[in-house]
């Protein structure tokens, strides 16, 4: 995992990391057992490569494979492609299972421009 200085809210220096990643999940009020998933990344620097463990991770409904594809125990976010910082840049998904699933950023590679 690299690190980086950026500018962050309030204009406080920091360093970005997996914990910039922030995931919510939601149950769909009218869809039972479905949840829908957001990744924001929030810092300045873009994440790319961003792999989230997944372990034992099934959908009864189809999941897009550029937006999220298993790989063993890890899953692969956006194809790995860049996600840059703020709302407009999440990364949506919706799943379907019994249970609510954990998604958490194991690993990315930041870059800052």
């Amino acid at each position: 995992m690299d690190t980086c200085t950026s500018e962050r809210a309030g204009n406080a220096a920091g360093a970005c990391s997996l914990s910039d990643l922030a995931v919510t999940q939601t149950a769909v009020p009218s869809k039972a057992n479905v949840y829908a998933v957001t990744v924001e990344n929030r810092c300045i620097c873009t994440q790319a490569n961003v792999k989230l463990a997944c372990d034992g991770f099934s959908s009864s409904v189809a999941v897009d494979p550029g937006v999220l594809s298993v790989d063993g125990k890890l899953c692969t976010l956006n194809g790995g492609r860049p996600i840059g910082m703020g709302p407009e840049y999440a990364v949506k998904f919706s799943y379907a299972s019994p249970s609510q699933f954990a998604f958490k950023p194991v690993s990315s590679s930041i870059a800052c421009s």
